[in-house]
Parts: C-alpha cells; structure tokens; sequence
C-alpha cells in the first residue's frame, strides 16, 4: 500500500506503537499533492512595518517619526500586530492559516541586494559557490513529474538549475514601460555595480506611480498589478496536472525616502499586496488545501528613520507563510528587543531565526520531504533545524 510520511505518524499515534506483522509500507514518492508559492519582494521591506512589535517598550522611541499609532494597527496575538495595509490577511489568521514570522535573516551578513537576493535564492550561505537556485533543487529532490513556473519578467535565480521548469511573463499588465522596467531589471541584477542603484532608482518610480494611484486611479497601478499576477499564479497551480512550485517576484521595496506612515507609499503599497494575498486561496479553490505561500525579502531595514524619511539596508526582518498547511497562526519570533543595546551593529532588528530552518519547515510540511531530503536542498545548512514544528 501507499501512505506518505504524515499518515503514517499520525496512524501510529492513534493506534499505538504496533509490534506485531505489518504489511510492506511504500512510502508515497513527493511531490504528491502539494503547491508552493515562493513570492520574494525584492528591495527590502521593513519589517518593523509590516509585522509591528507593539510590545515593546522601546518600539515608539526607536522608530520614532515612523512609529505607527495603536489604531492603525490589526492586533495579532498581544505582542504583534500586522501593520497599515495588511489588515486583510487577518481573515488568513481567523482561519489559522497564516504564520507571521519576525527577526529573520539569511545567514550572510551583507546590506547589499545583489549579495542577499543571491544568497536567499540559492540557498546557500555566501552569494557564490552555485548557479542553481533552491527551488529548482527542490523539483530535482522530489523527482517524478515535479515541474516548476516562473510568473516573472524572466527566469529567478531560485528556479534556475538543471530541472526544467516554465516561465510566465506578464508583459501585458500595466504600460509598456512597467513591462520595459521588470526586464531590465533583470539585467541590472546580474551586475555588482549597478544592482543597488538600480533598485533605489525603481522604488523612487514606482512611489511617483503610488501617488498618481491615491489621487483616483481606480483599478490600475500597482494594486491592479499584483492581484493580476497572483491570479495568473492560481491559474497555473489550480490545474490538476499543474506545476508544484511558482516563483513569484514583486521589486520596488527599497523605501530610502519618504516610506510614510499609516496611510503612506509603503502602507499603500502593503494593502495592494495583502489583498491579492486574501483573494489567493479562493481564485486556488479546492487546490488551495495543498497549498504554502511564503512570502520573503533579502533583508529587513534600519529601526532608527534616516534623514529622508525612510529606512536604510538592514539585517533581521519579517516574513509570512500562509495555508492550510500550517500547523496553526502563532507569531514565530525569538525577539531580540529594540533598545539600544539589544540592536545588531547598533542598528538593526537583531536577527534569531535563519531563513533556511524557516523554508525546511515548509518544505516538510507542503511536500512530506524528510530532514535528510531538505539539506540536500539546502546544501550547507546540515547544522541548521528546521523549524519542523510549524507545519502540519
């Protein structure tokens, strides 16, 4: 017979530890049933807006002019509140679907978007030391008819390895020059010199295009653009014989200037993104009981605002997986603490949860894979535990 990995635990706990015959017991071949949608948010988002530690008592003080009052805030758990915008992942969280996770980084030190991005994507941890990203090491673990899709201006790095896998681009939403920006940056983020700059540069657009979106623009920008690509994302993970893995990107989160508070570009722009989130499961229908979404960034920013009325490159930041599949909705977050002495390098969320033991966790969960299977997908985290505890 056939049983995978959950079954048969859960089995075993219910009928006790069974000494006697059993028949031969073939564990079911992954992937099995499950989708994973990888959803990175390239530019570095403030966690520190997204996911609000309102317990601490240093949080006002330390934030300061970017400090967001109780009343904006959709309370989690007593400590932890979504942010401006994200309020409507609440309904994920009412149905114990959503993990909200704090004080994440990658194990690489940097604060620069070339060396994190790569580092997040290949799943190693330095930038260099390998062409294929995690995601396609994945699809080459489970084998079978595994296949993978990229709903992106071109291939991530993450899906890019010897395991064939689809791309998706959606040249057809919004204007020819939004189009024309997705696929040169994609060039751009291949070159040292110029990948930073370059984010920096699109958020400055993208937050002039926020703007024109706020003054009456119903139904278009950037709201409009990632409900279209979440919904072109369901559409290919819903069909039965569909992919098992998407590979989503959204840019535009560097907020070095004028991030905003309650109703700003950023809480702007978080609302467009949690609303295509909320609408996910139901454009998914019954696929969406096999499905995770994690959604990540390379690195969370500065706690103090600098000058220009936004956050500068940080270390530890938020992320959030939601589906059926988590275990149930908890805040995961060792918090570290925003007083003074409690910041990395005096700046920065201090960091207390690898990405890696994170992303294991979910891949146990969403794919049935074992320990063993999940280190081969991540190579050089053999000293890294998954977080296997966060997932059914």
């Amino acid at each position: 017979m056939t049983m995978d990995r959950r079954g048969f635990v859960r089995g075993m706990c219910l009928g006790g530890l069974a000494t006697f015959a059993l028949p031969a017991v073939r564990f079911a071949q992954v992937p099995g049933d499950g989708r994973l949608v990888f959803l990175l948010l390239r530019g570095g988002v403030d966690g520190l807006a997204a996911l609000v530690p309102a317990h601490d008592p240093a949080y006002a003080r330390a934030r300061r002019g970017l400090a967001l009052p109780d009343e904006a805030l959709t309370d989690l758990d007593g400590r932890f509140a979504l942010g401006p915008g994200l309020e409507p992942l609440a309904q994920l969280w009412n149905r114990d679907e959503l993990l909200a996770v704090h004080a994440l980084a990658i194990p690489y030190r940097s604060r620069s978007h070339f060396d994190s991005q790569a580092v997040l994507e290949t799943g190693l941890d330095v930038p260099s030391g390998a062409a294929d990203g995690w995601l396609n090491r994945l699809l080459g673990v489970m084998g079978g008819e595994a296949r993978g899709v990229a709903v992106a201006a071109g291939m991530p790095r993450s899906l890019t390895g010897p395991a064939s896998v689809s791309t998706w681009s959606p040249t057809r939403l919004g204007s020819v020059g939004g189009a024309y920006l997705d696929r040169l940056a994609l060039l751009y983020r291949r070159d040292r010199e110029l990948h930073d700059r370059f984010e920096a540069a699109l958020q400055m657009k993208e937050l002039a295009g926020d703007e024109g979106d706020a003054m009456g623009s119903r139904g278009t920008g950037l709201a409009a653009r990632y409900a279209a690509v979440m919904d072109a994302t369901a559409r290919f993970l819903a069909q039965s014989d569909g992919p098992n893995v998407a590979a989503v990107e959204f840019s535009g989160w560097d907020t070095h200037a004028a991030q905003g508070g309650a109703d700003g570009p950023l809480a702007r722009r978080l609302g467009g993104l949690a609303q295509a989130l909320a609408d996910f499961p139901e454009r998914m229908g019954d696929r969406w009981r096999d499905t995770t979404v994690v959604v990540m960034t390379e690195f969370g920013r500065t706690v103090a605002v600098n000058g220009s009325g936004g956050t500068d490159h940080g270390t530890g930041g938020a992320a959030f997986v939601l589906g059926p599949r988590v275990r149930r909705s908890m805040v995961v977050a060792d918090w570290p603490g925003l007083a003074d002495g409690e910041l990395f390098e005096g700046r920065d969320v201090r960091p207390t949860l690898d990405t890696r033991a994170l992303l294991k966790g979910v891949l146990a969960g969403t794919f049935d894979l074992t320990a063993g299977q999940a280190d081969r997908v991540f190579p050089e985290s053999g000293g890294v535990q998954g977080r296997y505890d966060l997932m059914i």
